[in-house]
């Protein structure tokens, strides 16, 4: 099979595990399972009105933090990075987190009307402090840069944890439960909200596989090739730091998306970064879809999705852990 036909392969398998994903968040729920739900106009009006909004928000998301991690993991050449693991997220979360304790979810305003610019700034501002710390990923700074990402995010939870404390009873409970990562509250508004950075962010990312690809042979090489790597670490910076972002503003931090999709897809033998950034972003929003499915429909009680994306990625981060020692000893 020729690389042409293999991607197109790959890519129509995707696709098609991503419409499944989207029909069985659609058709399956506490209330039942219909095998037309949510395509037809005489569908009961919580489809339209809630179940819709909360599939499309997670296909989204997932597909956002996905691509994000795929890129960040190129550019820095370290298969153990992601928006969470480098602290966006958590600046991010921080910068949110301010805002609802200034009141963003008072006055009748829609909670994501002030907490988007406010996640916006913190992410963006996280980026480029771990970049400045780091003497840049462009320079291999690899272990400063995980350094800072690591102290950074330690930084952002404690500054979380001093805000929560000093908050009314009633203000921390809801931080608590938002820094879990859900979609219970989804409205359609927040499916618009996010749509302005996700298209953003997907077409700067996207449609780098050539210059990660080069990425890959080191920073020199890369540059004596064409590739700016300094325009390439802001671009990738600027776009992941505004998708995760958007990402933590709608539906809270959603941790290890990034780490669990580009991995699997390696595993399944996609390496190649003009065929896996376009993968994570199909597998990521198919993934997150379901996981939301399983965080539903599992127990009696709906279970934030952050909590079971942790469930499961905790695991695999320690099975990459051991897998990178063992080539290492060998």
């Amino acid at each position: 099979m020729t690389s042409q036909a293999r991607r197109v392969v790959v890519l129509a398998s995707l696709a098609a595990f991503a419409l499944v994903a989207l029909w069985a968040g659609l058709a399956f729920g506490k209330t039942g399972f219909s095998w037309t739900a949510g395509l037809g106009p005489s569908d009961p009006p919580f489809l339209w009105a809630v179940r819709w909004p909360r599939t499309l928000l997670a296909f989204g998301i997932g597909s956002a933090l996905a691509l994000s991690g795929t890129a960040l993991q190129g550019l820095t050449r370290n298969p153990l990075v992601s928006p969470f693991t480098l602290g966006v997220s958590s600046g991010a979360a921080l910068g949110a987190v301010i805002a609802l304790r200034l009141g963003a979810d008072a006055a009748g305003l829609p909670p994501g009307v002030l907490l988007f610019p406010a996640a916006l700034v913190a992410g963006l501002f996280t980026a480029v402090l771990l970049f400045a710390l780091s003497g840049g990923a462009g320079r291999g700074r690899l272990d400063q840069l995980l350094l800072a990402g690591v102290t950074l995010s330690f930084f952002a939870s404690a500054a979380i944890l001093f805000i929560q404390y000093t908050a009314p009873y009633v203000e921390a409970f809801k931080m608590v439960r938002w820094l879990m990562g859900g979609l219970e509250f989804t409205l359609p508004r927040d499916v618009w909200l996010f749509a302005g950075p996700w298209a953003v962010a997907v077409a700067g990312l996207v449609t780098l596989g050539t210059p990660l690809n080069l990425m890959t042979l080191g920073a020199p090489t890369a540059a004596s090739s064409g590739v700016g790597v300094g325009r390439l670490t802001v671009r990738i910076t600027v776009c992941t730091s505004l998708a995760v972002a958007a990402a933590v503003a709608t539906a809270g931090p959603i941790a290890f998306v990034g780490i669990l999709v580009p991995h699997g897809l390696r595993l399944l033998g996609v390496r190649d970064h003009r065929l896996l950034l376009p993968s994570s972003l199909l597998a990521g929003g198919g993934f997150l879809v379901l996981c939301d499915l399983v965080a539903r429909t599992w127990l009696r009680s709906p279970l934030p999705v952050g909590v079971v994306t942790a469930l499961l990625g905790g695991p695999f981060f320690l099975f990459l852990l051991f897998r990178l020692r063992r080539r290492t000893l060998v």
